[in-house]
């Protein structure tokens, strides 16, 4: 990337079943932006808002597990995990993206192509978003702290 101040930067998403209590799928995207760290989470921030609806849903990695009345459940969270960095809970969907990021191309004087693979950097710039969604499907997503108020109080 050649624009000053450009890298990959991320939004996240975990879907919370208010109804089962537990996290059960992710989300994310990447986006290529310029711009100081704060323009960018801005943006980030913003697009968080609706984002989430065009991006592709994955399972909760198997290492997860919530129990339940019913036994233990494989592959559900727990909502205290999504902000927990111990928990990596992103870690797994990371490697998607990255697998499906794709090539920089870039030309020689000779005219020929060179395909770099992109990498996903050590520290990623992301938001994290959490995603209510209730018995009928309609989703609430987390952004404020107003939110987040509410969402405690939902817990």
């Amino acid at each position: 990337m050649t624009t000053k101040n450009t890298e990959l930067a991320f939004n996240l998403w975990a879907v919370f079943d208010m109804s089962g209590g537990y996290v059960y799928c992710l989300s994310g995207k990447a986006y290529v932006l310029s711009g100081t760290d704060q323009q960018k989470l801005g943006l980030l921030k913003e697009l968080a808002a609706t984002d989430y609806l065009t991006a592709k849903r994955y399972r909760i990695p198997e290492r997860f597990h919530v129990i339940t009345p019913g036994g233990v459940k494989k592959g559900f969270a727990d909502v205290r995990e999504v902000f927990d960095p111990n928990a990596m809970m992103f870690e797994e969907l990371f490697e998607e993206i990255e697998r499906n990021l794709p090539s920089v191309i870039s030309f020689d004087y000779g005219g020929q192509a060179t395909h770099k693979p992109q990498k996903i950097p050590g520290d990623p710039l992301c938001v994290t978003t959490i995603l209510c969604e209730d018995t009928l499907g309609n989703i609430r997503p987390i952004l404020s702290q107003a939110d987040m108020d509410w969402l405690s109080r939902q817990l």
